[in-house]
């Protein structure tokens, strides 16, 4: 932004004024033009991080809603394994129960770091990004109970590996699976809860932002 010197002398008070006028009002329509175009920039800042996110959500929730629809068929499998392993603990016979596949989901937070890194979530309204923030919040703790349903699994195929290959184990290895299944038993629950959670603020967010 410039500011000239005028064309010509000037004569009169009348004249100084003038051009002082003309000189303020410039400077007032160049400032406002300029806060214009950043109220605008920053306007399109959010507006696209929140399409993004969005997105996010809806992917999201795809993902929850898969994951409780496949939760009931694993805490019955989890609940056979239990049996099968009771069962060779005590020498009685062992009813097979075949294969099984497991639903494993990781929901994705990247739109919403994107959104916090750049500051866009400066320029959305409070209720917004704390409804976002409570929102990822959740999502961050279902991602850990994930990762550690992930690891009883783990230690549950390690001892139905072992009754395959060795037969015959200690009752102290045998408990000790036991245990491991059955948190996993109470982890799968918990993220029954956590989905339906998730499922229900994903339609309340996404419904607001129509």
């Amino acid at each position: 932004m410039e500011v000239h010197p005028p064309h010509k002398p000037i004569h009169s008070i009348k004249e100084f004024m003038v051009h002082l006028l003309a000189i303020t009002i410039g400077l007032l329509i160049a400032l406002g033009l300029e806060a214009s175009v950043e109220w605008l920039h920053h306007r399109h800042l959010a507006r696209d991080a929140r399409e993004n996110i969005f997105q996010e959500m809806r992917a999201n929730q795809q993902d929850a809603v898969r994951q409780l629809s496949a939760l009931p068929a694993e805490e019955k499998r989890l609940d056979e394994i239990l049996s099968l392993v009771d069962n060779a603990q005590h020498g009685r016979p062992e009813k097979p129960i075949g294969g099984f596949t497991w639903t494993s989901v990781l929901l994705r937070d990247s739109a919403w770091n994107a959104a916090s890194s750049t500051g866009a979530i400066a320029f959305m309204d409070y209720g917004e990004v704390k409804g976002y923030s409570q929102l990822y919040a959740v999502q961050k703790l279902l991602n850990s109970f994930q990762d550690r349903y992930f690891e009883e699994r783990h230690e549950m195929n390690v001892l139905l590996e072992r009754m395959q290959k060795e037969g015959k184990l200690s009752d102290d290895e045998f408990e000790s699976g036991k245990r491991a299944i059955l948190s996993a038993r109470l982890t799968a629950v918990e993220l029954n809860e956590l989905d339906s959670l998730l499922n229900d603020n994903y339609t309340k967010s996404l419904s607001q932002g129509k």
